[in-house]
């Protein structure tokens, strides 16, 4: 078994597949759906692995890993922050006060080492998880 990533338009989809023989080709079976490349930045949701297992024996430390592996799009590590962003911290609580001085650019060093943390370039645009 292994991870099989299609394009959609502009997006990128992620299945669990396997070869299977037909007289002298093998030819991919997709298995099942396991979402978008985007939203699988952070693993593999709890269900979609009750779902998998209940049909199939799979060894999620090499999906995971193979998962890992798949380049991401500025625009997908953007969306997969989006998705993960904690709501309550988007918003200030009580009565709008202006920032420190110096709050933004502290702010935007700590996120950006976060995300050198977890990322690394390997082309133009494209970086993969570490």
């Amino acid at each position: 078994m292994y991870v099989r990533v299609k394009r959609v338009g502009s997006r990128r989809y992620a299945y669990l597949a396997k070869g299977v023989r037909e007289k002298e080709r093998v030819r991919q079976m997709t298995l099942c759906y396991l979402g978008p490349v985007a939203k699988l930045g952070f693993g593999i949701p709890n269900d979609i692995r009750r779902k998998v297992q209940q049909r199939f024996q799979v060894n999620w430390e090499k999906v995971e890993d193979e998962i890992r592996q798949i380049p991401l799009t500025l625009e997908e590590i953007s969306q997969l922050r989006r998705e993960n962003f904690n709501p309550t911290a988007r918003t200030r609580s009580g009565p709008r006060r202006s920032r420190a001085k110096g709050e933004l650019s502290a702010l935007s060093k700590l996120a950006a080492l976060g995300f050198r943390e977890r990322f690394e370039k390997i082309g133009d645009r494209e970086y993969r998880m570490r």
